[in-house]
């Protein structure tokens, strides 16, 4: 390796001194310096200048070289001695973060195991929302409840959320979509049976729309959700709406 002052063209950006030299990497110094670790850097550059102290013209350089590798020696080490601090501390507060969450689960399993040997009905269970197995968390969906806008001629935007959340857009954890079933007419149903299945939506708003001949018909809509599983929760309220027209 050789070292040639660089053409006045070149602007310095960076350290000053060794700055003004264009590196030639004859026996490809780069790569030998990238494969070793940082501690062994910190050995060779400490060789390096304990080497060129005495006399740097020896290696074609100078002092000014010698005492700027000696900052940029010291900086590194200072660097490397806080990257490592920080590391230990890190892998420390993970293993505190571990010991918290092992104590929480066996906090849970014990509310769990104690409700369970309390005979506590499946619903109360479920309320709690602690997975029984490895699987996803159970449920929290109660029952959809629906607006329904009627704002447009022979047309039905139904808005839905779970009534336990309705400043919540999002499904329910756990759910497929909701069933929504419509009956035409009055008297509103007594249940499903007196009604027509509409559709399965994932998404809210759903959109029904209506024939001219529906105009002044009041629609009675009963919703419900269906879960990942393919089971289905309770009926919500029935909405009622007139179509207008």
């Amino acid at each position: 390796m050789w070292l040639t002052a660089a053409p006045a063209s070149i602007q310095s950006v960076g350290t000053p001194v060794l700055d003004q030299y264009i590196i030639q990497e004859e026996f490809e110094m780069g790569d030998s310096l990238q494969s070793i670790s940082d501690a062994e850097l910190i050995d060779v550059a400490q060789q390096v200048i304990a080497a060129m102290t005495s006399d740097p013209t020896i290696y074609g350089s100078t002092a000014a070289v010698v005492t700027e590798l000696t900052t940029l020696t010291g900086d590194f080490d200072t660097d490397l001695t806080a990257h490592v601090a920080a590391q230990a501390a890190a892998k420390s507060a993970t293993a505190t973060k571990e010991d918290s969450r092992t104590s929480l689960e066996a906090a849970l399993r014990s509310i769990r195991n104690i409700a369970r040997a309390n005979k506590t009905k499946e619903s109360d269970m479920a309320a709690l929302g602690i997975p029984v197995s490895s699987g996803a968390a159970p449920s929290n969906a109660t029952v959809p409840e629906a607006q329904v806008d009627t704002g447009d001629r022979l047309r039905h935007t139904i808005h839905f959320r779970d009534a336990a959340s309705l400043g919540n857009k999002r499904k329910p954890r756990g759910v497929m979509g909701c069933e929504i079933w419509v009956k035409l007419g009055n008297p509103p149903p007594g249940n499903e049976k007196d009604c027509t299945f509409l559709t399965l939506d994932s998404k809210t708003p759903h959109l029904v729309e209506y024939e001219p001949g529906d105009a002044g018909q009041t629609a009675h809509y009963m919703l419900r959700w269906r879960m990942q599983d393919g089971s289905v929760g309770a009926w919500g309220e029935t909405e009622s709406a007139t179509i207008t027209g």
